[in-house]
Parts: C-alpha cells; sequence; structure tokens
C-alpha cells in the first residue's frame, strides 16, 4: 500500500522545517528544504509503524494544499 501526504516545508533563516497537515505533530527538520523533507518522511514512517504496533488507525491523507501565500500585517 502506499499512502500520499501532501506536505509544506518552511525555511526560516538557516533552518528548514516540514510538516504533513494530515498529519498533526509529525514534523522534519534540516538545513536544507530537501533535508527538512527527508526527515519528514522518515518521521511519518515511524507515526505509522507505531499506530500499527499499537494496533491503532493511521489517518488517510484529506488535505490537499490549494495555496501557499504570504501576507503582511501591520503592526
Amino acid at each position: 500500500m502506499t499512502l500520499h501526504y501532501s506536505i509544506v516545508v518552511v525555511q526560516e533563516g538557516k533552518d528548514c522545517w516540514a510538516y504533513a497537515p494530515s498529519l498533526a505533530g509529525v514534523y522534519g527538520t534540516g538545513k536544507t528544504p530537501g533535508r527538512a523533507k527527508k526527515s519528514l518522511i522518515e518521521a511519518i514512517k515511524l507515526y505509522i509503524e507505531d499506530c500499527r504496533a499499537d494496533g491503532d488507525p493511521f489517518p488517510h491523507s484529506a488535505a490537499k494544499i490549494v495555496q501557499v501565500d504570504q501576507v503582511a500585517i501591520a503592526v
């Protein structure tokens, strides 16, 4: 079985982090976007393994990222 998850990769300063909106609390980090993505893939695999070991269901992705944007907020 192959599962598909939409992911988001963010860079802040010199660090990157990645997450899947369908999997709250599961994320990856790295010094590059590619490493953050790879770290996230490993975290997702571990999450699924833990769910299987505990007999818990794991979420199938229903989220589709439709827009990523940046906004300016005056303070």
